[in-house]
């Protein structure tokens, strides 16, 4: 158990992080971690490109000894770009994929992990039936958007030897975060799965896409539309694969992508999931790290357990 009665924060690095369910949830999950004396502190950055502020927070959080550490979410990538040299050590994980969600101290270091590809995993496994890829051959994945939840799942993806898609297809944008993830899948090596990249924003393009996949494939919303920006990626009049899994990794906000997906519940056969067991893996590993309290089973069961939706 963490003891003192001495201030200990844990910075939240976000877009809006006033709507995130964590700053109510924080206190019953430090209670039930036992951790003590500890708050939680949302911190806005921009996501227009611009990287002055979160340089801003990584000094900050190195130089402020009552920071412990931060969780990121939307700027996994940007942090790195804006401040890398600032990090003093990443794990394997981050390196990998360039990207951090855990800034935590050991020491006098500020050290940077990458929580993601593990929790996509965790969380896949709990929407996927076991052995799902290997009982529908053929089938695989398309991923809308390719900024850093997308560069995750590539990563886990890349690393599996048994049970694998056929196929990652990642629609996105911006050519840098294509061209990161294309480097990733590089330093990360051989699979069993193809990787495609496609540039493009065209909801009309992301809906034919969908149209060609086939059955029992996955089609995973990680544009952060829908949450960070409105809309949703895909029109009204996309039509899911048969027998389809449907993955929108928000958990909050207007989620038009989720309800479309729900429209098609039974028509298409499909089996629909949002963000909530990923938002729970994250937290936990990530308060896990900044605090120093290895999350066991058994630890991640009392988490979920106090942490309930509005």
């Amino acid at each position: 158990m963490i003891t003192g009665g001495y201030r200990k924060v844990m910075e939240f690095l976000g877009v809006q992080t006033e709507g995130s369910m964590s700053g109510h949830l924080f206190s019953a999950w430090t209670q039930v971690l036992g951790i003590q004396g500890a708050c939680l502190r949302g911190v806005n950055l921009p996501i227009d490109g611009t990287l002055g502020a979160h340089r801003e927070a990584i000094q900050r959080i190195k130089q402020d000894p009552e920071i412990y550490g931060a969780l990121v979410t939307s700027h996994k990538l940007s942090v790195v770009r804006a401040a890398g040299e600032l990090i003093d050590q990443y794990t394997e994980e981050a390196r990998l994929t360039g990207e951090v969600s855990a800034l935590y101290k050991r020491g006098e270091k500020l050290c940077g992990h990458a929580v993601d590809p593990e929790n996509c995993g965790l969380a896949m496994a709990n929407i996927l039936s076991e052995d799902w890829w290997n009982q529908h051959k053929g089938a695989g994945i398309l991923a809308l958007g390719g900024g850093g939840a997308t560069t995750a799942l590539l990563v886990h993806v890349l690393q599996q030897s048994t049970n694998c898609p056929a196929f990652l297809k990642i629609i996105e944008k911006r050519a840098d975060n294509l061209e990161h993830c294309a480097q990733v899948a590089v330093r990360t090596g051989s699979s069993q799965t193809e990787v495609e990249y496609i540039q493009s924003s065209d909801p009309l393009v992301c809906d034919q896409l969908i149209s060609e996949l086939p059955p029992y494939s996955m089609v995973i919303n990680a544009t952060g539309m829908g949450k960070d920006v409105p809309g949703s990626p895909v029109t009204d009049a996309v039509r899911f694969p048969l027998n389809g899994v449907v993955w929108e990794l928000n958990y909050r906000g207007e989620l038009p992508f989720l309800h479309q997906a729900r429209g098609q519940l039974q028509s298409r056969s499909l089996v629909v999931a949002d963000g909530w067991h990923y938002f729970q893996r994250g937290w936990s590993s990530v308060i896990g790290l900044v605090f120093d309290i290895p999350i066991t089973p058994k630890r991640f069961r009392n988490f979920c357990s106090v942490t309930h939706r509005a």
